[in-house]
């Protein structure tokens, strides 16, 4: 709990808005794992995401095919991104002093998994998943997303999420998905078939790597 405690000093009073010009590159995180090519860009400069790398805030991050990506911010959020995807976090803000948390990060293409962190935790913090179908609305979750049976599926591998459309919204809970196709219309909240699921969770797996001889 203390360690806890003071990793967070260094982040209060640190806001990142994207409405607010930033001369500077600001750290919002750092990859944990790569596979194939990733990059970042960043102010018309593009750069390769390995190991370690820093994440910056409105970096625009995109995996090739076959590539995979884990990248953790500050607060303990972790996301995932499996092939031909792309990532920007829109908005971060985590002051815990003050009771502000604000989490945005655009999915623009591309499947994910996101991992809620230390942020959701702070009273009122507003947590959101924005992607080519509308908002995704968390609350203390694990939630997979992306392109899928022809369609765009939501799955809640833990928590609670809200989904919203064109046209309408749903709620899901642990274990619960959702599709959405052509009409913008999120199907009713419901266990997903086993096939649907195992492709999911490939989407975003890393592959195996090679025994170090």
């Amino acid at each position: 709990m203390l360690a806890i405690c003071r990793l967070s000093v260094p982040l209060v009073g640190s806001i990142f808005c994207a409405r607010v010009a930033v001369a500077e590159p600001i750290t919002v995180g750092a990859v944990d794992k790569v596979q194939a090519q990733v990059e970042a860009t960043q102010a018309g400069q593009t750069r390769a995401l390995v190991v370690s790398s820093d994440v910056y805030f409105r970096d625009r991050c995109h995996s090739r095919g076959g590539a995979r990506l884990q990248a953790t911010l500050k607060d303990g959020t972790q996301l995932t991104l499996g092939e031909n995807a792309t990532l920007l976090v829109d908005e971060f803000i985590y002051d815990p002093s003050r009771s502000r948390g604000v989490l945005s990060v655009s999915v623009i293409k591309g499947a994910f998994l996101f991992v809620s962190g230390r942020i959701e935790g702070v009273n009122g913090a507003k947590v959101q998943i924005r992607t080519p179908i509308g908002a995704i609305g968390l609350r203390g979750t694990t939630v997979w997303g992306g392109p899928i049976d022809k369609g765009y599926g939501v799955i809640v591998l833990n928590g609670e999420v809200t989904v919203t459309g064109r046209r309408g919204t749903v709620t899901l809970k642990q274990g619960q998905g959702t599709m959405l196709f052509g009409d913008g219309k999120p199907q009713r909240a419901a266990a997903w078939p086993a096939g649907r699921m195992k492709r999911a969770v490939a989407s975003i797996t890393f592959g195996k790597q090679p025994a170090r001889q």
